[in-house]
């Protein structure tokens, strides 16, 4: 079986299973808001890295998947409730190629499924049985909702107060800690060692912060059909997006000055606005820097995993790192971005 093969193999069995679990759930079920949250997730579909990682982690450390499957149900449903709250917050009209759920079901029904969504997660998370994971993975809702506020909190700031340490802070609270807790919470249910558990950690952490740069190359850069997004959103958005900062250090004092009106309000963003700033972005070399900075996180990724035993799950763990990278590779516009 190819790699590729392999990998949408374990989204096809996590997925039946999930389902299943909707399946019942829903049946019968009187409580429709609930119902329409949990079709949704199963309408709109996902990449399901995060619980596929959690089952991979627990079998990588020699425990048994079975034992991690209610914790990655229950992080796969906190993730999709995160996202339900983040489309509300960016009002955010597309999400997976599909209309957000805010659009869908607007914005105040879409705050009511986010919540169901939590509960329900904390329902799953509390048939692991143990307290310690728990822990983890509430720790990491904490986390991305803290994430979120920072990240807001950047729109703020002046331009030259936004650094790429603080950037970096809010992509690993905001996103990467939700790819922690996932082999974290994976390698405590399998019975992994403290070696195991700190580099699977690690594992999540890189490949979660280059997971958010990618998001944000491919929101400047990638392919809407493939993306399921419109491009520019975080222009419009005004976020402060590693590109940006690093478009703010090289760019000359005239593109700068258009960056700081755009970021700051003074000018809509608009398509002719996006195309503008996008054309600054490769004239600065700031996307490369930015596949380039993704690519090394997605190297040091695969090295956390050299502490466990060779297995078929180590090989998954790393060729989830593989296609993650492949995911810029894939997606990204080669007319606006070119690597030789």
């Amino acid at each position: 079986m190819r790699d590729e093969e392999l990998f949408h193999a374990e989204v096809q069995r996590f997925n039946g299973l999930l389902f299943d679990l909707i399946e019942e759930r829903t049946r019968n079920c009187n409580n429709k808001i609930l119902s329409d949250a949990l079709n949704y997730i199963r309408e709109t579909g996902g990449k399901r890295l995060r619980p596929i990682i959690c089952l991979l982690a627990a079998e990588a450390v020699g425990g048994s998947r079975d034992k991690a499957l209610s914790t990655a149900i229950a992080i796969e449903l906190l993730h999709n409730a995160t996202l339900v709250h983040d489309d509300i917050i960016d009002e955010n009209a597309i999400r997976r190629r599909s209309l957000s759920n805010p659009a869908r079901f607007g914005a105040k029904n879409a705050v009511l499924m986010g919540d169901l969504l939590l509960g329900f997660s904390c329902e799953m998370l509390a048939e692991c049985g143990k307290p310690e994971v728990v822990r983890v993975v509430m720790r990491a809702l904490s986390n991305i909702a803290l994430g979120q506020y920072r990240e807001f909190m950047l729109r703020l700031r002046t331009l030259d107060g936004v650094t790429e340490q603080a950037y970096m802070e809010v992509a690993e609270l905001k996103t990467a800690s939700a790819f922690m807790a996932s082999a974290e919470a994976g390698a405590i249910l399998g019975c992994g060692g403290g070696v195991e558990l700190e580099n699977l950690r690690s594992y999540g952490k890189n490949l979660g912060v280059a997971f958010q740069i990618q998001d944000d190359i491919l929101d400047i850069c990638g392919d809407p059909a493939k993306t399921g997004k419109p491009i520019g959103l975080d222009i419009k958005n005004r976020e402060r997006t590693i590109l940006v900062i690093h478009a703010l250090k090289h760019a000359s004092c005239a593109d700068r000055a258009y960056i700081g009106d755009i970021m700051t309000g003074k000018i809509e963003a608009g398509e002719t606005e996006i195309e503008r700033v996008r054309e600054i972005l490769i004239n600065t070399n700031s996307i490369k820097y930015a596949v380039a900075l993704s690519k090394e996180l997605l190297l040091n990724a695969k090295s956390n995993l050299e502490c466990l035993e060779d297995s078929d799950a180590k090989y998954k763990l790393q060729l989830i790192a593989d296609f993650v990278s492949m995911r810029v590779e894939d997606q990204i516009l080669h007319m606006y971005y070119n690597e030789s």
